[in-house]
């Protein structure tokens, strides 16, 4: 088994947390101020207190981008087929547009946002399950050559 392969999956498994981070951030700063009292003091409190999740949100967010990165060159140094790469790298680029669609003053289009966040999550996850290198799901070398165990 490559250690290139193996380290995909750690990178696919931690992108899973990083994704699952962000939905908790963004939750935590919507519900800090849905929850504030109803006066000028409280939510003045509430944006400044929900700043500090959004800001965490945000950072994670390019956090998400380098760990996409080395799952893509693990891809290739794992010698995954073609498709494998490009899902890669197509998440990546998602990622991107993440990027632009989080600071788009149009509402209706960085509505979008949200859509885009439930495709990362979906390829994000496809790409990690089917390429799981460890457990039963793993490949085993029989003489040099990889078998697949997976059905």
């Amino acid at each position: 088994m490559s250690m290139y392969r193996k380290a995909y999956s750690v990178f696919g498994a931690l992108l899973m947390l990083q994704v699952f981070l962000q939905l908790y951030f963004i939750a935590g700063a919507i519900f800090t101020i849905v929850n504030a009292n109803d006066n000028a003091k409280d939510v003045f409190l509430a944006y400044k207190n929900a700043d500090r999740f959004a800001s965490l949100h945000v950072a994670n967010g390019y956090l998400i981008g380098f760990t996409i990165l080395f799952m893509v060159a693990f891809s290739v140094a794992s010698r995954y087929p073609w498709r494998t790469t490009i899902m890669t790298a197509v998440l990546w680029v998602l990622v991107a547009v993440q990027s632009v669609l989080a600071h788009t003053p149009l509402a209706a289009l960085a509505a979008l946002h949200g859509i885009n966040a439930l495709l990362i999550i979906g390829l994000g996850g496809y790409l990690t399950g089917t390429n799981w290198a460890f457990g039963r799901r793993a490949s085993v070398t029989t003489k040099g050559t990889e078998v697949s165990l997976r059905t």
